[in-house]
């Protein structure tokens, strides 16, 4: 009798050993995330002003230094505003860039009159006038010869805005040298004899 004998090849199952959890040392933590540094604003400022025959001007300039472009205001007789309500940076974003030079002086492009009308209204007119009381006699120069320091005459700002009163500071030849008599805080401007009207006296 054959005896059949069976082989029994049983293999052994590996058993998967849990693995153990790598725990981070106590003394270290996790690295965090550096914040960008705040950049600081931008200002952005505007040179308006009309040349001496009362044709506006303006231009809008971001990042220029504050102290070249108050030089530049004074050397062209310009006013200098900086842009911070929302209703110049609207009116400020349709003017043209302009550019600052070595000599102090800068390109501030010529505009259209409506335009410079809502810059002006909006930027430089939120201080009421001054009231004044009526010239004297000796305020108002006789004639264009007698035109001098201290008399009282009418000046053109612009064909929209019209003719503003103002007071002579200096006169060179046929350019007079004005500060508006009820806007004091304004700088002074440069006009031709062309845009200078003389007041005459009141009658006694």
């Amino acid at each position: 009798m054959k005896r059949n004998t069976r082989k029994s090849g049983t293999r052994a199952k590996a058993t998967k050993q849990p693995s153990a959890k790598r725990t981070r040392p106590a003394s270290q933590t996790a690295p965090t995330k550096k914040s960008a540094p705040t950049q600081p604003r931008v200002k952005s400022y505007i040179l308006l002003g009309a040349d001496e025959y009362a044709k506006p001007r303006a231009a809008r300039f971001s990042g220029e230094d504050p102290a070249l472009l108050a030089k530049a205001a004074e050397t062209m007789h310009l006013r200098l505003v900086e842009i911070t309500e929302p209703e110049v940076a609207e009116i400020a974003a349709v003017l043209p860039a302009g550019r600052l030079h070595a000599n102090g002086k800068g390109l501030v492009p010529y505009v259209k009159g409506d335009v410079y009308t809502e810059l002006m209204c909006t930027a430089l007119t939120s201080k009421p006038p001054q009231p004044n009381p009526d010239p004297a006699p000796q305020d108002l120069p006789r004639s264009w010869d007698d035109l001098a320091p201290g008399h009282l005459v009418i000046a053109k700002e612009s064909l929209e805005l019209g003719w503003w009163e103002a007071v002579v500071v200096e006169r060179t030849g046929d350019l007079v040298t004005v500060r508006y008599r009820d806007y004091p805080q304004y700088p002074p401007l440069v006009r031709h004899r062309s845009v200078i009207a003389l007041i005459g006296a009141a009658a006694a």
